[in-house]
């Protein structure tokens, strides 16, 4: 079976807060301790030309090994990928086919299964209790059953802010109540992208031992959401005012990126310009970011690190993983 699994994954391919919380699906029964090995180890060159012709990839060997040593030496973070979107050249990547937690960098596929299902993001919703995240220290929006606004509002707050609340909302918002059945949705997803190592049991990214993803297949996710205009304009917002109603009287909250180049608290390498990103955070998956940025002449690229230790290190090892792109 794990053959089987291994072989749709080339013909695929070749895409804030801690603690956990109630999973809503069970992980699937083909996967077991050595994720990684079987799928990769069947990738080939002959296959990616079939399958991958739109992306950069990179061998198993290569991976695990790393490429680019002289900036893998200057940088603390488990997993990281960098590669262009035009020429899809990969210039730096490390672990890229490793499984671990994901964090916050769910709700890119969150945001990605609402874009594709939903055709009017003006539409008004009514929040339930779905809303509600009994997780100590989660980022929340503080929204609470009963609000009232639009889709597009809850993407907005979910992809700038990081709310978890606002994930739980748009889940429910999409699938009619079912979380299950949306988290379903974003598995389903991930396999037909290739991103057949990714397993989400929540619409959030809070810690769970059945919550698993590799920076590659983020990159297969974020390289599709990236074909969506409302994904580009909120992950390249520093703040966004949310309008919303409360029992009968309109709210405004203003909210604030967590991606602190954006906040200009960070500053990238010369001639880089940070289009946007989605960070996450939890205890087990430590700090991680995911990019997209343009080099001085309009070429984009997309950049991922996994499994920081601290803030000050995650954009540090993000800031030289980057310089690489001017060189």
């Amino acid at each position: 079976m794990k053959k089987i699994l291994a072989a749709a994954c080339i013909c695929s391919v070749l895409l804030c807060g801690c603690q956990s919380q109630t999973a809503y699906l069970k992980p699937y029964t083909v996967v077991t301790a050595s994720k990684t090995a079987d799928a990769a180890s069947m990738l080939n060159i002959e296959a990616w030309e079939g399958f991958a012709e739109n992306l950069g990839v990179v061998s198993v060997e290569d991976s695990e090994n790393g490429i680019n040593q002289e900036t893998l030496s200057q940088l603390d973070a488990k997993k990281i990928f960098l590669t262009g979107t035009t020429d899809k050249t990969v210039i730096t990547a490390k672990n890229i086919y490793t499984q671990m937690p994901p964090a916050s960098i769910t709700k890119i596929l969150t945001a990605l299964v609402a874009l594709e299902t939903v055709q009017d993001l003006d539409q008004e919703v009514t929040l339930t209790d779905d809303v509600n995240v009994d997780v100590a220290d989660a980022q929340v929006c503080g929204f609470k059953a009963g609000d009232k606004m639009t889709l597009k509002t809850l993407l907005y707050c979910m992809l700038i802010y990081s709310g978890n609340d606002a994930a739980n909302a748009v889940a429910s918002a999409v699938s009619g109540g079912d979380i299950p059945a949306f988290c379903d949705k974003m598995n389903a997803e991930a396999q037909r992208l290739g991103a057949t190592q990714t397993h989400f049991v929540t619409p959030n990214g809070l810690d769970d031992p059945d919550h698993y993803t590799t920076a590659y297949d983020l990159y297969l996710i974020f390289n599709e959401c990236l074909k969506y205009d409302l994904f580009k304009d909120a992950i390249h917002q520093a703040h966004y005012t949310a309008v919303f109603t409360r029992n009968g009287q309109e709210v405004q909250q203003t909210y604030d990126s967590t991606n602190y180049y954006l906040l200009g608290n960070k500053t990238p390498p010369e001639g880089v310009s940070i289009i946007g990103g989605k960070t996450g955070t939890t205890d087990n998956a430590g700090l991680c970011l995911i990019l997209y940025v343009e080099d001085g002449s309009g070429n984009g690229y997309i950049s991922v690190l996994l499994g920081c230790p601290d803030k000050d290190t995650l954009y540090s090892s993000m800031s030289k993983l980057l310089s690489d792109i001017s060189k």
